[in-house]
């Protein structure tokens, strides 16, 4: 009896089983997706906010994986001394127990202590300082707790009255600080940043032996710790985890590649990762797991971790495998990109987020099938942008790297469901399989398994999405630019917008109603930390401002202004923390309607029968005009406005044209508003006559 009606027979025997279907955690997957939308590349306000300080005694602790610089949550805060001139604080950095602290900057200058950073041990500033030793003087006094779980209280904290012995922090990392008061070094609270050497974890070995309490950046044991963690994480026990593909996966993440031309090597994946510990575990399980191209799949009762990377076939599957149809479609223009950008953080850049992409900018170097107008005008001409952020990356050659995975992975993604018998009960998610199928025109082409559903007719449906080995070769790329140090501003200090320009005009509503608009035009803030504008308005004769208007544009309107009067319009910077700038303002007389109509220059004349004229002009732009007024002059040369006999007036304001019996002589032309303000000056043409008509424009001049 061969193995398929085997299993057939055995089943009969039991109840028909329900449908179970067979789902893994994955970094990125085809449509419908699992996890949240990954189109979009915006860091959430957390990451923002990694690098500030906040005042807080119920944030939540974050967990730093590997190394990353972060500000904190100051927890105690107090003054002591003459005159209030020392201040204390205890500044939470993260979960414990870290590694260790390799730099401290305070208002974004870097710190020289007079030792390296120890666990309880209180440092000084060293006299080469020059920021924050002065006169003999350290400006700040350090102690550092690593948050293991037996630490005592701060000795330096415990001299105040409101720190005592059982203040101790257990396992949780911070920093007591100390700050002597100078008006010349301190404006404010000073900001605190550390770059920390994240959470000492266990790893394991290839016969699943387990070494404990020590540094590792490796993905895979950041993950398990994370899993394994009651306090903050999953907690999960170790008969719930499938340790050995951990290892495995450990071993795929520390592979060694060349990242450009006579680079040293680096890992295939690290991760540098500070977790948001008010987040669902499922979320922060899905950054890690993303940072590394993962797959969870639960089998067995154990979670597997298994990494998307090269691989071989598992089994080949061949129609006679196949029960009844198949299902196969290629990727829609929603899930193809011809440029992938994807978001990271740079230690060069201060850890910042920074951006990546591929193709890059100067594709010139690469193939023609790989530079971006190709792919695009494959894709009918189309831009196919997709943004991805992937917040434990530090590393931009790793980042361009994801990049170019994805991009090359939706292109060739062809998705293939089917049902087959018992020759693929041991398959699992992210296993490889071949696939042969003559109607396809397959042979032996491989997919990777995305989905098993175990059917209530004893068939297994595989969701398969087209795998190829040639993705996932680390692609060397050219070297990244030198980046210059730069300084990070103070986010509790915002500079204003750099100037503010006032103007009014008269605008037309399509009911023909006319009204007076200040314009308002902001000067971009050199801050690059403005996440708005403010802008307030008032009458300068009035006590009090009102807000008109926020956002990110530059340019702002005031409606419906009194004609003559004078404004006073102020903005300001807001960051995303809040903090606003200093105000710029400026005053601006309103002309509107006040202002006289413009001149006109064009007019002409033109004969249009035997004893007959034409009287031709553009209109004026004013929108506040009430009609045209045409005089006659009975010379054909020094003519004047006042000297001049009225003709006629025409009263629309869009009128271009009055025809009037022939004279000879000179006509003008002024335009007068609705206030009786007319144009400064004339336009001019004489009309004569001798034998023929001869028409003569003179220019417009002041009277």
């Amino acid at each position: 009896m061969g193995l398929r009606k085997f299993f057939k027979s055995v089943t009969k025997i039991f109840k028909p089983i329900i449908k179970i279907v067979s789902k893994a955690i994955s970094w990125l997957v085809p449509k419908p997706p699992e996890l949240p939308d990954f189109g979009t590349s915006e860091f959430d306000d957390f990451e923002k906010g990694i690098l500030v300080n906040k005042q807080s005694n119920d944030a939540s602790i974050p967990v730093i994986y590997g190394t990353r610089l972060v500000g904190g949550t100051r927890v105690f805060l107090q003054t002591s001394g003459t005159d209030n001139n020392f201040l204390y604080i205890a500044l939470v950095l993260c979960e414990g127990e870290i590694n260790g602290i390799t730099e401290i900057r305070v208002d974004d200058k870097v710190v020289t202590f007079d030792g390296s950073m120890a666990d309880n041990t209180q440092r000084s500033v060293a006299s080469s300082d020059s920021n924050f030793y002065k006169d003999g003087v350290s400006y700040i006094t350090i102690e550092p707790h690593f948050g293991s779980d037996s630490q005592t209280a701060s000795s330096l904290l415990s001299t105040l009255s409101n720190w005592g012995t059982n203040h101790r922090l257990r396992g949780v990392c911070y920093l007591a600080l100390r700050f002597k008061w100078n008006q010349d070094i301190f404006g404010s609270i000073p900001k605190v940043q550390a770059i920390v050497q994240g959470r000492k974890i266990s790893t394991f070995d290839g016969s699943s032996n387990e070494t404990t309490n020590q540094f590792s950046s490796n993905p895979a044991f950041c993950l398990l710790d994370y899993l394994r963690n009651e306090r903050f994480g999953k907690g999960l026990a170790l008969t719930d985890i499938d340790i050995p593909s951990f290892f495995q996966a450990s071993q795929v993440c520390e592979t060694q590649v060349t990242p450009f031309s006579g680079g040293s090597q680096i890992n295939l994946f690290d991760c540098n990762a500070v977790l948001d510990t008010s987040k669902k575990v499922i979320n922060n399980v899905r950054d890690l797991i993303k940072g590394m191209r993962g797959f969870m799949p639960y089998v067995e009762g154990k979670y597997q971790l298994i990494i998307e990377t090269t691989g071989t076939a598992s089994i080949t599957l061949n129609e006679d495998d196949i029960v009844g149809g198949y299902t196969l479609s290629s990727p829609s223009k929603s899930d193809k990109y011809n440029r992938v950008i994807v978001s990271y953080i740079n230690p060069d850049r201060q850890f910042q987020v920074d951006e990546t992409q591929f193709p890059p900018i100067d594709d010139s170097s690469l193939p023609s099938a790989d530079q971006h107008n190709t792919m695009k005008t494959a894709d009918g001409g189309f831009l196919l942008e997709g943004r991805f952020d992937f917040k434990t990356l530090t590393n931009t050659y790793q980042a361009t790297e994801m990049a170019e995975i994805i991009l090359r992975r939706s292109r060739e993604q062809l998705s293939l469901d089917i049902n087959v018998g018992f020759d693929a009960y041991d398959l699992a998610i992210a296993d490889i399989v071949n696939i042969t199928h003559s109607s396809l025109g397959f042979t032996n082409k491989p997919f990777r398994v995305m989905g098993i559903t175990f059917n209530s007719d004893y068939t297994i449906q595989l969701s398969l999405v087209e795998h190829q080995n040639s993705h996932y070769t680390f692609a060397t790329q050219t070297q990244a630019p030198t980046i210059p140090s730069t300084s990070l501003p103070n986010p509790f200090v915002i500079q204003p917008p750099a100037g503010i320009t006032l103007s009014d005009e008269m605008i037309e509503y399509a009911d023909g109603v006319v009204i007076t608009r200040l314009n308002i035009v902001i000067t971009q803030s050199p801050d690059s930390f403005v996440q708005y504008y403010q802008v307030e308005a008032k009458k300068t004769s009035e006590a009090n401002f009102k807000i008109i208007s926020s956002g990110t544009e530059l340019r702002h309107e005031f409606l419906n202004v009194i004609d003559g009067e004078n404004y006073t319009v102020r903005a300001k910077s807001i960051n995303a923390l809040g903090v606003s700038s200093s105000f710029v303002s400026a005053t601006h007389t309103v002309v509107g309607a006040t202002d006289t109509p413009q001149d006109i220059t064009d007019l002409s004349v033109s004969m249009v029968g035997s004893n007959q004229m034409e009287l031709s002009w553009t209109p004026v732009t004013d929108l506040d005009i009430s009609f045209y007024e045409v005089r006659y002059q009975n010379v054909t040369s020094g003519s004047t406005w006042n000297a001049s006999t009225p003709l006629a007036k025409v009263v629309r304001r869009k009128s271009n044209s009055l025809v009037v019996n022939f004279l000879q002589g000179t006509y003008c032309i002024k335009a007068v508003d609705k206030l009786g303000n007319s144009s400064a000056n004339a336009s001019f043409v004489t009309a004569s006559i001798s034998g023929q008509q001869n028409f003569t424009q003179t220019q417009s001049f002041s009277e």
